[in-house]
């Protein structure tokens, strides 16, 4: 075998192992969540909500019902059971969107940043001690790389409805 085939079936290689890689981290993700939200006494999608609801929160842009149903994949008549039991935990709120008082927005209680933090605090914990260890140049590369995941699953499963 040449060097070039050689180069080209060690790529191949890497690109198949980082996308193993990329599946476990995605499955990996969805069990932690299941089992933090279950920890919680949440019920179905309403830990993915609360966590999308204070990420929302946290890039200044909070969810209409509407947006979140969409991000849940679940109808709006859902996610207005699903954000009833979130307000009667008390950790949502809905308040009228500043920019049109007609419709309304899904805002993060101080109980639910609470329990934002503390799912993420031990991720933050455990990241900072592995990413210790990496140069800036590899750390702006991997959060491109990552951002760069992320975007390509919002588009790559395109479902028609």
């Amino acid at each position: 075998m040449n060097s070039a085939a050689h180069s080209t079936k060690g790529r191949e290689e890497l690109i198949d192992q980082l996308l193993y890689e990329l599946h476990r981290m995605v499955f990996a993700s969805n069990d932690l969540i299941n089992r933090y939200s279950s920890k919680m006494g949440l019920h179905g999608k309403d830990g993915e909500a609360l966590l999308q609801i204070w990420q929302a929160e946290l890039a200044g842009t909070p969810l209409s019902p509407s947006e979140l149903a969409e991000q849940l994949h679940i109808t709006r008549a859902a996610v207005s059971y699903l954000t009833d039991r979130l307000m009667e935990s008390g950790y949502v709120n809905r308040e009228s969107n500043e920019a049109d008082r007609r419709k309304t927005v899904l805002r993060i209680s101080e109980k639910g940043g609470k329990i934002g933090h503390d799912f993420t605090a031990p991720m933050e914990a455990g990241l900072s001690g592995l990413f210790a260890e990496r140069s800036q140049n590899e750390l702006a590369i991997f959060t491109e790389m990552l951002r760069d995941f992320v975007e390509s699953l919002d588009t790559s499963h395109d479902l028609e409805d």
